[in-house]
């Protein structure tokens, strides 16, 4: 829920307060980069860990803000998000080569009581480990789409709309990508496995069942 108020809705929040205050455009989309940045710094300076997401919107917000500065446009700093997800979905495609694919990974991580259990079926279920590389072909297929509808968006819409767009696109993509990965998994067999290892061992230790 912080992430989601501090990275995505404190942007936005910024950027529509100074635009109606009559403030420059790339002034404002700038501004909106600070909370963002403030999460970073303390979170670094508090837990000694980087906050991912956090960064990734800072830098983005850097490179669109040098765009702007250089092309004197406010439309390189609204495709700040195509520069999240065109690499992320080249590198989300690249991993398929790997030992284990990036959405394996980034969900092992995410589930740290869940990692023995994933482990094991990797090493042992071969739908589980094709299961997750097909979720990795989804999820890099729609954040290709998703950083091609965030450079038209920016291109051609009016500049004030954009970042409301832009982060209901973000929100919307991340939805999204749960239908596949829920799916290709109850598909491989592996969901009570994976989600319910605890319930059922429970079941197994009950009496006359």
């Amino acid at each position: 829920m912080r992430t989601l108020v501090v990275d995505l809705a404190a942007p936005l929040v910024v950027y529509y307060v100074l635009h109606a205050c009559g403030v420059d455009d790339v002034v404002a989309l700038a501004a909106g980069g600070v909370p963002p940045a403030l999460t970073v710094v303390v979170t670094a300076l508090r837990r000694r860990r980087v906050e991912v997401l956090a960064l990734a919107v800072v830098l983005s917000m850097v490179v669109g803000l040098a765009g702007s500065l250089v092309g004197g446009s406010p439309r390189e700093l609204l495709a700040r998000g195509a520069w999240l997800s065109a690499p992320l979905a080249l590198y989300t495609l690249v991993t398929l080569w790997s030992a284990r694919p990036m959405c394996f990974e980034v969900t092992r991580a995410l589930l740290p009581r869940r990692v023995a259990v994933m482990d094991e079926l990797w090493e042992t279920n071969a739908r589980f480990r094709r299961a997750w590389r097909e979720i990795t072909v989804m999820w890099g297929a729609l954040l290709t789409v998703d950083a091609g509808l965030r450079v038209v968006m920016a291109s051609t819409l009016p500049v004030s709309t954009v970042p409301a767009l832009d982060t209901a696109l973000t929100l919307a993509t991340t939805v999204i990508l749960q239908v596949p990965t829920h799916l290709l998994l109850r598909r491989s067999g592996c969901w009570e496995q994976l989600f319910r290892p605890r319930q059922g061992r429970a079941r197994k230790s009950v009496p006359g069942h």
